[in-house]
């Protein structure tokens, strides 16, 4: 049976019966869960991680605070399922107008992981299962899948608002902020041809 320590709220490793314990909120960098031996498991992660801690989400955002999650994790039938939501403050730039601007990602979180080896390897022998992800090392850490739903939740076009008029493409002008006497130009695309298809 697997042991946990007061202070670093790690899954305990339950061989027969099913319990539900609630895990006080608090900081979950440390938190993980370990499935070696483990048949059930039934767990609540409700806390935090510290934005200095998520050193990839930085990477393509400014994070402005702790990431925030309440999440569930139950074990049966050889299945980790891992449910629940995120939130984490951040700080990004607008694709229009280049302004940056601040918002929350949000993820909402639905996670099956299977301890053992990808059956796609060579050496493995388990019947190979879609849509999950396997645990080599028979661990998962909660911090490092909090950070991987935040990364998946980033918009692949961030804007500051939907009507964002962006930049004027001839002088600059943030579009939001004024209106310049630019007038559009006409430019030659390579469909230009096209409009006289039917002239011909």
């Amino acid at each position: 049976m697997g042991k946990s320590s007061p202070h670093i709220p790690f899954a305990p490793a339950l061989s027969s019966a099913t319990t539900e314990e609630i895990v006080p909120r608090h900081n979950l960098s440390e938190a993980g869960i370990d499935l070696e031996g483990v048949r059930r498991l039934s767990r609540r992660f409700l806390g935090f991680v510290p934005g200095d801690r998520l050193s990839e989400l930085a990477g393509e955002s400014e994070v402005i605070g702790a990431a925030e999650a309440d999440l569930t994790a139950t074990l049966a039938k050889g299945v980790l399922r891992i449910a629940g939501e995120i939130r984490c403050p951040v700080r990004l730039q607008c694709a229009r107008c280049l302004e940056q601007f601040a918002t929350e990602l949000h993820a909402e979180v639905e996670c099956a992981y299977l301890p053992g080896s990808d059956p796609a390897e060579a050496d493995s022998q388990q019947e190979m299962v879609e849509e999950v992800t396997y645990l080599p090392d028979y661990h998962i850490s909660i911090a490092a899948l909090i950070e991987e739903e935040l990364l998946l939740a980033m918009p692949m076009i961030p804007l500051c608002k939907p009507e964002c008029a962006g930049l004027c493409p001839e002088c600059g002008a943030d579009r939001n902020q004024e209106d310049c006497q630019c007038r559009p130009t006409h430019r030659d695309t390579p469909f230009a041809l096209l409009k006289n298809f039917n002239k011909v």
